[in-house]
């Protein structure tokens, strides 16, 4: 009986958060005395509402971010003077300590929940003396006085460096990783992966489905009918000590239901994934080529193309030092387009080649988003130009076979080709839970391309989902967030101050599948392929931040 009460409690939580939302669970501020300061959000903040010190500072705010600095110095995450001042590189250095430790819902580092924290984890807090400043401390004829706090130095080299809430890998991310890297990955492989069951399925079916594809269903969870985020799963999930299932109705509405308002370029919200981080400087070898085919003449639209192309637009301009003339950008390009710019036939040149010669050491990325497919033979798959007529993707679309051999005659240092894209017969809005693969063509390379590296948000036909925090593809967010600096930390990069290919798939690939699980009940597997881990970035922002 006592179980069976546990349980409904626990279903009425869910329930709760479900109907009012994930604010419910913001318990511990409730309890916190007025005027904490305390913000809850479920994503990053950026920097454009970093706080500012304001005229006449209280004196106890100045000790409390003075407090704040010293205990990030001893965690390694900040290595500036202890002036408790709110400025750029505290507010950069406590985005990173509260990644690390589930505090993101907290934009304010003085607040009594962060203070406690700290207080955990820094045990030379409490017996550091309080920062001196012009208002209190005394002079005297002996020179001025000795520093209240320690300095970040040598000691603080050997302190661990920050590293991603990922509990666990699949086996396939933890093997890629240790042969790129050639060490042991720190973190246990995930072995509970288990889906809902879709509504209304059959048993008979889903044991056929278990048995073919491999599926486990959940059998131990609290379902729930709205789409929360990761984030917000991930929070009631540690409140309430409990496991949540997103339960698939039996045909989705793949971009209707999921966003609410998708001619908004709400692209913009995105930039609170990376500005609070410091940018990269400008490179000049840098070149990028973008696209985005929203608006089909023949075919249904691909909803979120034009604000995935226009985030990664940001991203690359304002955060990885691209400079905007050497960024080819394309909205709804033709097949003439695409021939123009990667080359007609494998072999031959287009405009990308040419800016390319124009700068020896180029590194290159292609970023792709919009409809692809693989014709009716299974032999060949494609991206689609917007004035691709329905089944005739012989003729209408562009070879990946032709942009792979192209992009590898390039000749430039290193070429990363982003595919938010999929490659099924069907282009229609809905999908089937729970996302299975549909077609067996795989639209990799055969084999690895020297010097290439290709990362698929999804295979084989399966479905491309949609993150709801920023009404753009899941891939794109988690591709984002990687090349911010993510995917440096352990446990998928290794923390060397740069981000390769290798360390971009590990951190996209196990975050969009956490996610297409967590959020949706489906699936979602990134894939990927790479003649070699190439450096993609000079340093990683997160894990330079740490040293």
């Amino acid at each position: 009986m006592a179980g069976r009460r546990g349980g409904a409690r626990s279903l009425a939580l869910a329930l709760a958060v479900a109907i009012a939302g994930p604010a419910t669970l913001a318990g511990t501020s409730r309890a916190e005395p007025p005027g904490s300061a305390e913000v809850k959000t479920a994503v990053a903040d950026p920097v454009a509402n970093t706080p500012k010190t304001p005229v006449g500072l209280p004196e106890e705010q100045v000790q409390a971010i003075a407090r704040a600095q010293r205990c990030l110095t001893e965690l390694g995450y900040y290595n500036g003077e202890i002036d408790g001042k709110r400025g750029k590189a505290t507010w950069s250095a406590y985005w990173l300590f509260k990644r690390d430790h589930d505090l993101k819902g907290y934009s304010d580092l003085t607040s009594p929940t962060v203070q406690k924290k700290m207080g955990e984890l820094c045990k030379t807090l409490d017996t550091a003396a309080p920062m001196t400043t012009a208002a209190t401390t005394p002079t005297t004829s002996e020179g001025p006085p000795a520093a209240a706090f320690p300095a970040a130095g040598a000691e603080n080299a050997s302190l661990p460096a920050p590293r991603l809430p990922i509990d666990c890998l699949p086996d396939d991310l933890i093997a890629l990783l240790h042969r790129a890297h050639g060490t042991a990955v720190a973190v246990p492989r995930c072995d509970n992966n288990c889906l809902p069951a879709p509504k209304g399925l059959p048993q008979s079916q889903l044991d056929d489905l278990q048995k073919k594809a491999g599926i486990v269903w959940c059998t131990v969870c609290i379902t729930v009918d709205s789409h929360l985020t990761l984030e917000d799963v991930q929070r009631i999930e540690r409140s309430g000590h409990l496991s949540l299932c997103a339960k698939p109705a039996l045909q989705l509405p793949r971009h209707v239901a999921f966003i609410p308002t998708p001619n908004l370029k709400v692209f913009t919200r995105t930039r609170e994934l990376y500005r609070a981080l410091p940018p990269e400087p400008e490179d000049e070898n840098a070149i990028a080529v973008i696209i985005g085919n929203r608006s089909y003449d023949k075919l249904a639209p691909s909803e979120t193309s034009r604000n995935d192309a226009g985030a990664m637009y940001s991203f690359l301009t304002e955060h990885l030092g691209f400079r905007q003339d050497n960024i080819v950008d394309l909205r709804d390009a033709k097949k003439a387009d695409f021939e123009r710019l990667f080359g007609a036939e494998p072999g031959s040149d287009g405009d990308l080649a040419r800016l390319v010669r124009a700068h020896p050491d180029a590194k290159v990325l292609v970023y792709y988003s919009g409809h692809g497919a693989t014709d009716s033979t299974h032999g060949e798959t494609y991206l689609l130009p917007v004035d691709t007529q329905p089944y005739r993707d012989e003729i209408g679309g562009y070879k990946l076979s032709t942009l792979y051999a192209n992009l590898a005659k390039l000749g430039a240092k290193s070429v990363l080709l982003l595919l938010e894209t999929e490659f099924g017969r069907d282009h229609s809005p809905y999908l089937l839970p729970p996302n299975l693969p549909e077609t067996v063509t795989s639209a990799l390379p055969p084999k690895p391309v020297a010097g290439l590296a290709v990362i698929l948000a999804a295979d084989r036909g399966q479905r491309r989902l949609v993150d709801t925090n920023y009404d753009i593809g899941l891939f794109t967010r988690y591709l984002i967030e990687a090349m911010a600096g993510s995917a440096d930390l352990s446990p998928v990069g290794n923390g060397d101050g740069q981000i390769d290919a290798t360390e971009i798939y590990a951190y996209t690939g196990a975050m969009v599948r956490l996610a297409a699980r967590k959020t949706f009940g489906l699936l979602q597997n990134p894939t990927y392929s790479s003649g070699a881990a190439s450096v993609l970035t000079s340093s990683g922002p997160a894990a330079r931040a740490a040293n």
